[in-house]
C-alpha cells in the first residue's frame, strides 16, 4: 500500500489543483461526501442520530463543512461547532459554509468549547489537517479532549495533533475510532504514537490525479501480507541443504552467548541448510550445548572470552563457504573485537547483515561504510541509529523521514531501522512494517530479527527483500505470541518456534 509523507501530501494537492485544474472546491466536495458516506455506515443501527461536527481553519475544515452538508441532506441532525469566527472563513470553505446555512444548519461560531460534555452519536474532527506539526495551541487542546469523550470520533485526514509526517503527537491530541484520510494514508499515520490516534485507517479516493510515483522524495509503503507472499516460494522439491542456504555467524562473548544460540537458530529455523556460528574458544562449550542443529567453529580467545584480530584469518577462511555472514550480536565493546569487526566489514565479499555490536566500528564513522564491498543490511535500534548518525533519539523521532533521508544519501546498504514500527529503507524507497507490538521490546528479540533477514539473503533472496521479509516475520510472529502469551510474558527464545510456525502460512 502507498503511503505519502507530509510533503508529498501538500505537493499532490498543488499539483492537482495547479497542473490538473482540479478544482479545490471539487476536491473538498469529494472529500465531505466521502466522509459523510463513511458516517452513515457507523449509524445505520441508531435511531435518529444526532451529529457534531468540530470545524477549523482551511482545508480541513471546510472538509467538516461539506460533509455537514451532504449529511443533512441525508436527512440527518447536524450541529456544527466552528473554532473560526464567520467572517473569517474563506476559499473553498466558504463555499460549504454558506451551504450548511442555506441548510439551516445549526452553527456555533467559538474557540471556546462546550461547558457540557458531547451528546451526539458521533463526533466529526475536522479541525486541524495534514500540515499540523509541534504542539496544538492551548485553545484547540480542550476541543482534542472534547472530541475524545465523544462516543464515536472520527477524524478528517487525520486526527488534529498528530504530525502526518512523523507519528509525533501533542500532548492533547484527538484519538479517532476511524480516520478517514484523503487520497492515500500519511507515513506519520503509521507511525507511532500517531498510530494509536486514528484507529482504523480508511483511505479515500477524492480524484487526485494517480501521479503518485512522480511526486518528489522517497517512495514508502506498508508493507502487507500480499507483498511477503510474492516474495516468499515454497521449498523446491528436489532442493538440499547446501541450496538452502549456508549462514557463518560471529555473534556472542562472555555473558552474551545468548545473542549467538538465537541469531544461529532463527537462521535455521527461517529455512537455512547449514550455519557455522564462530565461537571464543574459551566459550566453546556452551554454544556446542545450545546450538545443536548448527556447528561451531572455535577462535582461540586465550580465555578472554571475546573475540580479536588474531582471529581474522580464520573466519575469512570460512567465507567463501557461506552465503551470508551475520557480524554482531553480542560481540561486546572491547576495542580488539571493534578491530576484528572493522576488518571484516572491508574485505568480506558475501552479503552481510550488522546489527548490534556489530555496529561500534561506524558510530561517528559512516565513511566506513564506504568500504564495504558487498551488499549488506544493518539492524540499529534507535539508540544505535542515534550514535552512527550523531544526533540524539528525541530528535531522530521529531524528525524521522528527514534523518532517513539525510542518512540514506551516504549510505548504499540497507537500512533496517527498530522502530515503532520497524521501518526498511533503501536507495530512493522505503518501507513501514504491518506487524509487530510492544511485546518485541525484549532483550535477544533483535538477534531474532537478524537470523531471519541473514536465513533469507543466503536463500538467494535480495538484501532489501530479505529485509522486509525479516521485519514482517519476526513481526507476526510476536503478534501470535502475543496472544497466545502475553506481550509482557514474550521472551526472544518464543519466537524461535512461532518464527518456523508463520513460515508455515507461505508453503501453500
Amino acid at each position: 500500500m502507498l503511503v505519502l509523507s507530509q510533503q508529498q501530501a501538500q505537493e499532490l494537492d498543488k499539483i492537482a489543483m495547479m497542473e490538473y485544474d482540479i478544482l479545490g472546491e471539487k476536491l473538498m466536495g469529494n472529500a465531505g461526501e466521502k466522509i459523510a458516506n463513511f458516517v452513515q455506515t457507523k449509524l445505520i443501527n441508531i435511531h435518529s442520530p444526532k451529529i457534531g461536527i468540530a470545524c477549523g481553519k482551511g482545508h480541513n475544515g471546510g472538509d467538516g463543512f461539506a460533509a455537514g452538508s451532504i449529511l443533512k441532506e441525508s436527512g440527518y441532525d447536524v450541529v456544527i461547532y466552528s473554532l473560526i469566527e464567520k467572517n473569517d472563513i474563506t476559499g473553498d470553505s466558504l463555499v460549504f459554509h454558506n451551504s450548511c446555512l442555506d441548510q439551516e444548519i445549526l452553527i456555533y461560531y467559538s474557540a471556546e468549547v462546550p461547558e457540557s460534555l458531547p451528546e451526539f452519536d458521533l463526533m466529526i474532527d475536522a479541525i486541524l489537517g495534514t500540515g499540523f506539526s509541534g504542539d496544538l495551541k492551548r485553545n484547540i487542546e480542550p476541543w482534542s479532549l472534547w472530541l475524545n469523550a465523544s462516543k464515536i470520533t472520527i477524524s478528517a485526514d487525520i486526527p488534529t495533533g498528530v504530525n502526518s509526517n512523523t507519528g509525533v503527537v501533542s500532548t492533547i491530541a484527538v484519538k479517532a475510532d476511524h480516520t478517514i484520510t484523503m487520497g492515500l494514508t500519511k507515513l506519520g499515520m503509521l507511525l507511532e504514537p500517531g498510530k494509536n490516534h486514528c484507529g482504523e485507517i480508511h483511505p479515500v479516493d477524492i480524484g487526485f490525479p494517480n501521479i503518485v510515483q512522480e511526486l518528489r522524495g522517497r517512495k514508502w509503503h506498508q508493507l502487507t501480507e500480499e507483498k511477503i507472499r510474492s516474495l516468499i516460494n515454497p521449498l523446491e522439491i528436489t532442493t538440499h541443504k547446501h541450496r538452502q542456504g549456508k549462514v557463518l555467524i560471529v555473534a556472542g562473548s562472555i555473558g552474551m552467548t545468548g545473542a549467538a544460540y538465537l541469531s544461529t537458530l532463527a537462521t535455521l529455523r527461517s529455512g537455512a541448510g547449514l550455519a557455522i556460528t564462530c565461537a571464543p574458544r574459551s566459550l566453546n562449550s556452551i554454544y556446542e550445548e545450545k546450538i545443536t542443529e548448527g556447528m561451531t567453529m572455535p577462535c582461540e580467545d586465550d580465555d578472554k572470552g571475546f573475540f580479536t584480530e588474531s582471529n581474522y584469518e580464520m573466519i575469512m577462511d570460512h567465507v567463501d563457504w557461506c552465503d551470508s555472514l551475520v557480524i554482531g550480536p553480542g560481540l561486546g565493546s572491547n576495542g580488539e573485537t571493534v578491530g576484528l569487526v572493522t576488518k571484516l566489514v572491508k574485505t568480506v565479499n558475501k552479503p552481510m547483515v550488522l546489527d548490534a555490536d556489530g555496529l561500534r566500528p561506524f558510530y561517528n564513522n559512516l565513511d566506513l561504510f564506504r568500504e564495504i564491498k558487498s551488499k549488506f543490511v544493518i539492524t540499529p535500534h534507535l539508540g544505535e541509529f542515534s550514535q552512527l548518525i550523531g544526533i540524539d533519539s528525541e530528535s531522530i523521532q521529531n524528525n524521522l523521514p528527514v534523518m532517513v533521508d539525510e542518512f540514506m544519501d551516504q549510505f548504499q546498504g540497507v537500512l533496517l531501522l527498530k522502530y515503532s514500527p520497524s521501518i526498511v529503507a533503501w536507495e530512493s524507497k522505503g518501507c513501514v512494517n504491518s506487524t509487530g507490538n510492544p511485546g518485541l521490546a525484549t532483550a535477544g528479540s533483535g538477534d531474532v530479527l537478524t537470523g531471519i533477514v541473514a536465513a533469507f539473503i543466503a536463500q538467494g533472496i535480495d538484501t532489501q527483500d530479505a529485509a522486509q521479509i525479516g521485519m514482517y516475520i519476526h513481526g507476526k510472529a510476536g503478534d501470535q505470541l502475543a496472544k497466545s502469551i502475553s506481550q509482557h510474558g514474550m521472551i526472544a527464545s518464543d519466537l524461535l518456534y512461532k518464527v518456523g510456525r508463520v513460515l508455515s502460512n507461505y508453503e501453500l
